[in-house]
């Protein structure tokens, strides 16, 4: 199997074919919105959804737009569950 990289630190992860460009856990921590505030995601309930909020005062962001080292990413539910962020290509 080939070797897969995350897009912003180049770290080592595991191969996805549906999701190639995902980021890394380590960078995924860093996700803040355009204006430097830390976000975090979640699925909405156990049937999955999506959810973002901001870390410092648990208000919900409606925007599933982040970015993590200045690099624009897109946060959304993965298909199997759990939450996938990658570089930003164009949805919206």
């Amino acid at each position: 199997m080939s070797v897969q990289k995350c897009p912003i630190c180049s770290a080592a992860v595991e191969p996805s074919a549906r999701y190639w460009d995902y980021i890394c856990i380590d960078c995924s921590a860093r996700a803040v919105d355009e204006f430097g505030r830390k976000l975090r995601f979640r699925n909405e309930s156990f049937s999955g959804g999506f959810v973002a909020w901001y870390e410092d005062t648990n208000e919900r962001r409606d925007s599933q737009i982040c970015y993590i080292d200045g690099v624009k990413c897109w946060a959304d539910e993965a298909r199997m569950g759990g939450i996938v962020i990658r570089v930003y290509g164009g949805k919206e």
